[in-house]
């Protein structure tokens, strides 16, 4: 039996997705993919277009075997503790061979190189970190003028360094290899260059037989959602020339269930201006005391929210109110979703503070039929408990295990009351289980 492993959002899933679960398994003779998929936000700080269970059951149609969730501390925090975290879940299963993924490069012998760097820090390169961070580079642009002076006098390509450090898969990339070595697995990792559109490109392919982006594919279904106080569900969601396009784009079988879900009146989509009043009111609610205690939030930014707040309409304008030269998009609003969600900083240092042993637990979110000689294997193997029923994971799970978990299942209840979804209780939900093979190998 062999295991390929695979860290995702399906954000939604699509058909570049199902060409990666496919392409990888066939290319490292696996005969099953594990998925850690990040469950209802996702690493850019804000909520999944679809709900983990839905996004699961697309998967699992898609060629995955079975579903397993990053907890919201990793699935919405820097690329070094997103990689972190969802690496030590599938290190410590105890079956996974292979960790595959996109890379816009392709060149695994020079991820590898630059992982190496990243993870053993020598001299060389956290002299010139220190150097561009005194400068007053933020980190991400210190690290990776760093990591290009360092690699440069190395003789590697500029092109290949150029990628390695600006491309958001070969980011990915570079922090899943490297967080292999400093978790002294013995995971092979393996790349497939990335085919279709770019990560962020935000135009639908107007080739029919290439890949969209998922950016693209939210956008075309978020252009014909009504606005709305808790998420979409509305009869004409699909209607429009743009949401059909970007349903083309989903494999066959999940487009069916997608378009299932929404004649049956279950479809909702959920956007970041869904959560503009719940920021608003945690905002209002903590102005005195300030924000420094939330994950991503530093004193600067936390006067900055507060001097802002005034202004605020919604979350995505209140993030373009706060945006500078050194404060990115997506690092502002993971700070704004931390600070919705209550994620404090000081319980990041605790899940992460050995680099080498994230806090870690495997809860499935569903599986294959299938995949039961997976399961069976998993539960024979693995190094940390397996969760498959809430009610059940206070006996198996340690103090700080059981409270990643309620953390992450508060978070889902947030998303769920959003949504407008009754009855809120992420208790009540079961794995999802696909009956009949629907892979086509």
């Amino acid at each position: 039996m062999k295991t390929v492993g695979i860290i995702a959002e399906f954000n939604p899933f699509h058909k570049g997705h199902e060409y990666l679960i496919r392409t990888l398994k066939k290319e490292t003779g696996s005969d099953y993919a594990v998925i850690v998929m990040s469950g209802d936000y996702t690493q850019r700080g804000a909520p999944a277009i679809l709900d983990k269970y839905t996004r699961t059951k697309m998967a699992l149609l898609g060629g995955a075997d079975l579903v397993l969730e990053l907890p919201i501390y990793y699935s919405t925090s820097s690329a070094e503790f997103f990689a972190g975290g969802a690496v030590s879940i599938l290190n410590n299963i105890g079956v996974t061979n292979c960790l595959g993924f996109g890379s816009e490069s392709g060149d695994i012998s020079a991820i590898k190189k630059v992982a190496g760097v990243l993870a053993d820090e020598p001299e060389g390169f956290s002299g010139l970190l220190k150097d561009n961070l005194r400068s007053g580079m933020n980190y991400a642009a210190a690290r990776a003028a760093a990591l290009n002076k360092y690699l440069s006098k190395e003789s590697e390509s500029d092109t290949v360094i150029t990628s390695l450090i600006s491309n958001p898969n070969d980011i990915l990339a570079t922090e899943y290899v490297k967080a292999l070595i400093l978790q002294k697995s013995t995971v092979t990792p393996y790349a497939i260059k990335r085919v279709g559109a770019s990560y962020d490109a935000e135009a639908l392919s107007s080739d029919s037989a290439g890949f969209s982006s998922a950016k693209a594919i939210r956008a075309a279904l978020e252009g014909n959602a009504p606005d709305t106080d808790a998420g979409v569900n509305n009869q004409d969601l699909l209607s429009s020339e743009d949401s059909l396009r970007a349903l083309s784009n989903m494999p066959e079988e999940v487009c069916a269930y997608i378009k299932a879900l929404h004649s049956e009146g279950e479809l909702k989509l959920t956007t970041l201006d869904d959560f503009s009043e719940l920021l608003h009111y945690k905002l209002i609610l903590e102005k005195n005391a300030g924000y420094t205690r939330y994950l991503d939030v530093n004193s600067d930014l936390s006067d900055k929210i507060a001097g802002a707040i005034n202004g605020f309409t919604t979350f995505s304008d209140f993030v373009m109110k706060l945006k500078s030269k050194n404060l990115t998009y997506t690092r502002i609003n993971r700070a704004l979703l931390h600070i919705l969600l209550g994620m404090a900083s000081d319980k990041l240092d605790v899940y992460s503070a050995d680099r080498s042993a994230f806090t870690s637990y495997a809860r499935i979110l569903g599986f294959n039929k299938t995949a039961s000689p997976l399961l069976k294997k998993i539960q024979e193997c693995s190094r940390i408990p397996v969760i498959s029923t809430l009610s059940d994971a206070y006996k198996a799970l340690d103090e700080k295990a059981y409270m990643l978990l309620s953390d992450t299942v508060s978070a889902s209840n947030i998303y769920d009351l959003v949504r407008g979804c009754s009855p809120i209780n992420e208790y009540s939900k079961a794995p999802i289980i696909l009956v009949s093979d629907m892979h086509k190998d």
